[in-house]
């Protein structure tokens, strides 16, 4: 059943194909084949776009959302949903398309040297940050500088570095970036975190506060945050693209449970919100002023386990749980058919493997009982930890008696959703669920978790081969050649089991049906700086 979904690359022609082939109610479909035909069924968009007529200006978009903000620094982001607010009051040097194709943003063009290693980055003119100052060249060093010095502590340098070895001003317009050696990915990434330009009369100003007093040159500027609660922006009147933007402002409201989201489109009170599941969907049905928009993505829920830490450090255990995760269970009961079973990091892309897409570890519970036993783990205390987001909840539910039945003595815990990424990340969880997005290049994603010499690594995985082909798959501008590599990658990762794929689940936004210009991207992040809401 699932498999009539799968759409593995981002082909532009190919997946219009696919999803006008779909037609309107392509959950219900899935529904249907489930076995819940007489199930009631949303309006859906499967464009990935809203449609709300011609763009009208004014009014003050509020988005209800999970929110995990706790600071506005892109340097020290490792948040999912800060960068739904840094896409809106910042701008990247480069950005993607709908497809991750790389198109200009503050640099209106790059060139790269024969040799691939010099990168020159020609800036747009006339762009002002939202405290007045210019954008400029020099603003380009100093803000991939800071980046680059060790003692700035991002957890960003390792996308920037090994291969920049310095950045130079060539003129006003025009910077330089001289490399090691060629590197493919360099240029993607500077379409993320590592691209997002503060101001640097910000940071000089507010220094380690910078984090909470953000400035950048993107269409709308800071008013105010109180983290767990909301943040707020407003139209930024001087910003370079003003025939892009329509709203005065936008407010993220922190709303953790996925039916208060709901409620809050119901009334009006939002226009969009981040939590949706399929079942939440149908609930929807005869809400004339509610809409879904969907796309399948890349994105992957997974099981991580500390590697280098007791009991995760003993590879039959991870593996255990890897054959005792029932990916078909979660993906009907939970998704209702609409995700796929995910079989590694990369579901989606040039990078994907559409060939060879059966998880290494099929749901085999003796096999992960038999393991168990092999780990001398039968009856052994485990804690796994798990976040107080619903959607993390419900799949963490379904899996857990499968679990128990390997015959670990399983005890669960649970951490605030806003507190969550940051307990990963101080190494509190040695096993949790955990959910990742695609990147524009494979290698921004997989070095960030994968690599032994990333602050991303948060399972403490090392495998030298594997920082090996990554470092030679990065250095390889040829996508035809470099895919292979990363197919290898993912088997070696899969074997090793740091992490027990579940899904590649498809987006579902739901929004008001007067929301227009929205256009969902593989990375999940919404992009909402040029929204409108219809009168």
């Amino acid at each position: 059943m699932a498999r009539q979904m799968e759409i593995p690359a981002i082909d532009g022609v190919r997946r219009r194909q696919v999803l006008q082939a779909g037609g309107l109610s392509a959950l219900g479909l899935l529904i249907a084949a489930c076995g819940g035909g007489n199930t009631p069924n949303p309006t859906i968009n499967s464009s990935g776009s809203s449609v709300a007529g011609k763009p009208v200006h004014g009014g003050t978009l509020t988005f209800a959302t999970a929110m995990d903000i706790t600071t506005l620094d892109p340097a020290f982001s490792q948040n999912f949903s800060e960068r739904f607010a840094f896409y809106a009051m910042y701008n990247t040097l480069v950005a993607y398309d709908q497809n991750f194709n790389l198109v200009p943003e503050l640099a209106e063009r790059w060139q790269t040297s024969k040799d691939g290693k010099t990168l020159t980055l020609f800036l747009r003119k006339g762009v002002k940050f939202h405290d007045g100052t210019p954008f400029n060249a020099a603003a380009v060093k100093w803000n991939l500088d800071r980046l680059l010095d060790e003692s700035t502590n991002s957890p960003l340098r390792g996308q920037l570095t090994p291969p920049v070895r310095s950045v130079k001003v060539v003129d006003d317009s025009t910077v330089a970036l001289d490399l090691q050696s060629a590197w493919r990915p360099l240029l993607a990434a500077l379409g993320e975190r590592p691209g997002f330009m503060i101001s640097p009369t910000a940071y000089k100003k507010y220094g380690k506060d910078y984090g909470l007093h953000p400035v950048g040159t993107g269409p709308f500027e800071f008013v105010s945050f109180t983290q767990n609660s909301s943040l707020k922006l407003k139209r930024f009147d001087g910003y370079w693209d003003p025939s892009h933007v329509y709203l005065d402002g936008i407010t993220f409201q922190n709303v953790q449970d996925a039916q208060v989201q709901l409620t809050m489109l119901r009334t009006g009170e939002a226009q969009i919100a981040d939590q949706m599941t399929p079942q939440l969907a149908t609930t929807l049905q005869g809400v004339s002023s509610v809409a879904v928009s969907q796309r399948p993505t890349g994105d992957w829920y997974a099981m991580q386990m500390d590697c280098d830490k007791p009991p995760f450090n003993d590879a039959r255990l991870r593996q255990a749980i890897a054959y005792a995760t029932n990916r078909d269970g979660v993906r009907d009961a939970l998704f209702l058919g609409k995700a796929r079973d995910a079989a590694g990091p990369i579901g989606i892309g040039w990078a994907y493997d559409a060939h060879d897409s059966a998880p290494v570890y099929a749901y085999d519970l003796d096999k992960a009982k038999a393991l168990v036993a092999q780990a001398n783990a039968t009856g052994k205390r485990v804690r796994y930890v798990n976040s107080s987001q619903s959607d993390y909840q419900s799949i963490a539910q379904l899996l857990h008696e499968d679990y128990v039945k390997t015959g670990l003595n399983l005890q669960v815990g649970t951490v605030p959703a806003s507190d969550y990424y940051n307990s990963v990340v101080a190494d509190k969880n040695y096993w949790s669920l955990t959910k990742w997005t695609p990147r524009a290049d494979p290698d921004g994603l997989l070095r960030n978790i994968l690599h032994s010499g990333s602050n991303g690594n948060t399972t403490g995985y090392h495998n030298p081969e594997v920082d090996r082909l990554l470092d030679e798959a990065a250095g390889i501008n040829d996508l035809t050649k470099a895919a292979p590599l990363y197919h290898q990658i993912c088997r070696l990762v899969e074997k090793d089991a740091p992490y027990a794929w579940v899904i590649w689940p498809d987006a579902l936004v739901p929004h008001t049906t007067n929301l227009g210009g929205l256009k969902l991207y593989p990375d999940g992040i919404y992009r909402l700086r040029s929204l409108w809401i219809a009168k």
